[in-house]
């Protein structure tokens, strides 16, 4: 028997084709309820879509100048409003996933998840004036990666995908940089400049909520094997300057691997000349660090790739918080700089 087509489709829920294919694709300038219905028509006469005609059609549209499709909410979880904007790493996410969502055709609207009054059923209303079904979570530093249960009701009607970090609750699928590589290969990179000692400074917190993916890639493979190079790592704070001071003396470290750039300023004012006395390696590159040798994280790629896996779901209607989340990792670039030796 032949695959029924988007015409026996339109015929039999009564409708166009050029609605049918919005419908198929989830296209958010249909209603939700009518893209259930035809799609619930499609499953029935068993239509099954051809996978390399999609594609074809997808990367056309992408080829045209896009036209404005819908728009996604980013979710800002922070408890600092403007957390997005001002810290470096989440300001280039922010940056990728608008231009993202401008070159597919989408707008984005900022929320505020800590808005004084913001409840589940406020925010469910919101979005749904706003016809929007697809939203990014970001900013959950802070939060321990995870959205409070008052929220829970919003998820099962919109896709989400959280970006930067993997969230505990709810666990939605996410893109972030591959932080355990970033590590890895910035102390096989310290290696092969002839580094033995190295110390590494970071917050306890960032640690925590990447799964101590830095630390552990950086010990990994004994690259610095031997107890007479071991040095424990600093705990990194704002405001301890003078006890950095005090670990920097105890166990002399011959490079710092960190992802603040306070430790630049510190070592100088410390008389510590850098890098003929000390190298520094930054984990995290951004905007405005010139000078710095170490990683890039590509955080506006990071941004683009979860605006790319948002979109496939949008398409696929696929909602709720899923079973088995799936993350994107996105590779770091070395960055050679004047923090390091030749």
């Amino acid at each position: 028997m032949p695959s029924p087509t988007m015409a026996d489709i339109a015929r039999a829920a009564g409708v166009g084709k050029a609605t049918v294919s919005l419908a198929l694709r989830n296209d958010p300038r249909l209603r939700r309820e009518t893209c259930k219905r035809i799609r619930s028509v499609a499953d029935r006469l068993g239509y099954k879509s051809n996978a390399v005609v999609a594609n074809l059609m997808a990367q056309l549209r992408v080829a045209r100048n896009p036209k404005y499709q819908a728009t996604i909410a980013i979710l800002n979880a922070s408890e600092n409003r403007d957390f997005l904007h001002k810290n470096p790493t989440y300001s280039a996410l922010t940056h990728g996933i608008l231009e993202r969502c401008g070159g597919l055709g989408y707008g984005g609207n900022e929320i505020w998840l800590h808005e004084p009054g913001l409840d589940g059923e406020r925010l469910q209303r919101l979005l749904a004036a706003r016809n929007i079904r697809g939203v990014v979570l970001a900013g959950m530093v802070d939060t321990m990666m995870k959205l409070p249960a008052k929220l829970d009701r919003v998820w099962k009607d919109v896709s989400c995908v959280a970006v930067g970090i993997r969230p505990d609750h709810p666990p939605f699928h996410f893109a972030c940089n591959d932080q355990f590589s970033t590590a890895l290969h910035t102390a096989r990179q310290l290696s092969r400049l002839g580094y033995k000692k190295p110390g590494l400074a970071i917050d306890p917190l960032i640690e925590k909520v990447i799964d101590r993916r830095f630390s552990a890639g950086f010990q990994t493979e004994g690259l610095f094997a031997g107890r007479e190079n071991f040095v424990p790592p600093f705990d990194f704070d704002g405001r301890a300057k003078r006890r950095f001071g005090v670990w920097l003396r105890q166990y002399d470290p011959d490079v710092i691997v960190t992802t603040h750039a306070e430790v630049r300023q510190w070592v100088a004012e410390l008389g510590i000349r850098c890098p003929r006395d000390i190298g520094l390696a930054h984990l995290d590159i951004n905007k405005g660090m010139d000078g710095w040798s170490g990683m890039d994280q590509c955080n506006e790629l990071v941004g683009a790739y979860a605006i790319d896996m948002l979109v496939g779901m949008l398409h696929r209607a696929e909602t709720g918080i899923p079973e088995t989340s799936k993350c994107i990792m996105t590779e770091s670039r070395w960055v050679p700089g004047k923090t390091l030796r030749k």
